[in-house]
C-alpha cells in the first residue's frame, strides 16, 4: 500500500478511536450527572417527607380533636407517597388507637353519668385509614390489642392477619370487614359471622352460624 495511502488509514483510524472515546467518556458524564441530579431530587423529596411526618406527628398530640383527625389524614397522605415510610404510619396510628380508644367519649358532664361509650371521631380516623391502606406495603401485622373500637365503623375494612386479641368490637359495623387470620382472644366473644380455629385465628363463620358475636 501507497506509504500516504497507510499515514491517511492510520490518521482517520486514530481520529475514529479518539471521537468514539470522548464519547464514551461524554455518556459516562452525562450519565454520572443524570445520577446526581436524580439523588439530589431523591434528597429533597426525602426531606419534604421528613418535614410533613415531624408536622403530622406534632398535630396528632395537639389537644384540639380536629388538628389531630387532621395530622391522622396527613399521616396516611404520606403512606401513600412513601411506600417506605408506610409501616412506621401504621405502626404509629395502632399504638395512637390502643392508647386512646379506652379514654370515655362522649366525655361526661359534670356530675351526669357517663354516656354510653363509642368510638372518639380521631380513633375513628385512625382505624379508618388502617382499614383502607394499601397492604402490600404492610412490613408487619397490625398491632390493636387490648384497644376499644366500641361502636366504630369498621365497613370494608382490611384486618386480615392483625393482632385483635382482647379488642372490644361491641356495637361496630363490620359489613364485609376482612379478619382472616387475626389473631383473636379465647376469652372475647367473637365477631358475629365469624369464628375462633384451634390456633386462636379468625375464620369466616359456618353457613347459618351466628358466632359468638361482639357487635350486636
Amino acid at each position: 500500500m501507497d506509504p500516504a495511502l497507510t499515514a491517511a488509514a492510520i490518521g482517520v483510524g486514530g481520529t475514529v478511536i479518539v471521537g468514539i472515546a470522548g464519547f464514551w467518556a461524554s455518556v459516562r458524564n452525562t450519565n454520572k450527572t443524570t445520577a446526581l441530579a436524580l439523588r439530589a431530587v431523591e434528597l429533597t423529596e426525602q426531606g419534604q417527607v421528613t418535614d410533613r411526618y415531624s408536622k403530622a406527628i406534632e398535630q396528632l398530640g395537639s389537644d384540639k380533636l380536629d388538628v389531630r383527625i387532621g395530622g391522622i389524614y396527613a399521616l396516611e397522605r404520606i403512606a401513600r407517597d412513601s411506600p417506605r415510610d408506610h409501616p412506621t404510619i401504621m405502626e404509629v396510628l395502632g399504638a395512637f388507637i390502643r392508647e386512646h380508644s379506652r379514654e370515655q367519649w362522649p366525655p361526661a358532664e359534670p356530675g351526669a353519668e357517663p354516656p354510653a361509650q363509642r368510638t372518639r371521631p380521631d380513633v375513628q380516623a385512625a382505624a379508618t385509614v388502617i382499614g383502607r391502606r394499601t397492604v402490600q406495603y404492610d412490613s408487619q401485622p397490625i398491632n390493636l390489642v387490648r384497644a376499644d373500637l366500641t361502636r366504630a365503623d369498621l365497613t370494608r375494612a382490611n384486618l386480615a392477619g392483625a393482632l385483635l386479641s382482647l379488642v372490644s368490637l361491641s356495637g361496630a359495623d363490620l359489613t364485609d370487614a376482612d379478619l382472616i387470620g387475626a389473631i383473636w382472644s379465647a376469652v372475647t366473644p367473637v365477631p358475629h359471622g365469624w369464628q375462633r380455629d384451634e390456633l386462636g385465628l379468625l375464620t369466616p363463620g359456618r353457613a347459618g352460624d351466628s358466632g359468638d358475636t361482639a357487635a350486636e
